[in-house]
């Protein structure tokens, strides 16, 4: 676990190249586990918008960047998805209330992304085209809205870099897998075998649960998609509940004490002065 939010820290990181160089990992994690902690407490993932509040001060960048590099992280984390989904459906059918709400959740995501890479690098070529189409009768408010997204894509040079795209579609790998390894060590501690099928779709429905509005610390949905993933394998409900105790303990400690770490050295308070979620303390 500790591994896995290391590396998301060090993902995170790249997204802001070329300016990457001189932001430190250090930083990037720090932002990274108060977001994680106000997600779990606070209701419509109000994290997200802590961890860029936190590194935008801290750093001293733009936080629209922040925030567009956040988009960038879950729409790339929606794509594994989709390839984890696609690779565990060879083995057992996946539930249809699972298979339709992370598809569609992770394809809405996934198309964002192509968007944005087409921004990125082609933006201004659209915006071109656009114009010669329209000409003087083009509406004012649509080009600029049209430039405004272009902006903020060209702002992402990481996804017109070939070098930093292949580096973070490995760190996004290197994630999914040291969260995957979670899934396998855990039933192993609880002499359950190393069932790497099972590790794999209960991964799948977790991550799907949490990109959802769900109780803080998933307190009671966590363990329930537990037991409801495992009797697919005919683990016993008692079992199954068992391990995901143990997991969501595993999983959250971490993130709590990282989280109130990361609050008071960044010095830091959640809040609602400030209508995004957090204060400067």
């Amino acid at each position: 676990v500790l591994i896995n939010t290391w590396l998301k820290a060090a993902r995170w990181r790249l997204l802001f190249y070329p300016s990457h160089a001189q932001l430190a990992v250090r930083t990037c994690l720090l932002a990274l586990l108060v977001g994680q902690l106000a997600n779990k407490l606070l209701p419509a993932r109000l994290g997200d918008l802590a961890r860029v509040y936190v590194i935008g001060e801290r750093a001293k960048i733009s936080k629209a960047l922040a925030l567009a590099t956040t988009v960038v992280e879950k729409a790339v984390d929606s794509v594994v998805l989709l390839c984890l989904i696609a690779l565990v459906s060879l083995r057992v059918p996946m539930p249809p209330w699972l298979a339709r709400s992370t598809v569609l959740l992770s394809g809405i995501l996934a198309a964002l992304l192509f968007a944005m890479i087409i921004l990125a690098n082609h933006g201004w070529k659209i915006v071109q085209i656009l114009q010669d189409r329209w000409e003087a009768g083009a509406p004012s408010a649509w080009l600029h809205a049209v430039r405004r997204l272009v902006e903020a894509g060209q702002s992402l040079e990481a996804l017109s870099d070939p070098w930093v795209q292949t580096q973070v579609w490995g760190w996004s790998w290197a994630i999914w897998i040291t969260a995957a390894a979670t899934n396998v060590l855990t039933f192993v501690a609880l002499g359950l075998g190393t069932n790497l099928l099972p590790s794999l779709v209960l991964l799948v429905v977790l991550m799907t649960g949490a990109a959802l509005p769900s109780s803080p610390l998933q307190m009671g949905v966590f363990h329930y998609s537990c037991v409801l993933t495992l009797s697919l394998f005919g683990v016993e409900p008692s079992l199954a509940l068992s391990y995901g105790l143990v997991l969501h303990l595993i999983v959250h400690l971490p993130i709590v004490v990282g989280g109130a770490v990361g609050l008071w050295v960044g010095g830091v308070r959640l809040g609602q002065s400030d209508g995004s979620g957090i204060a400067e303390g």
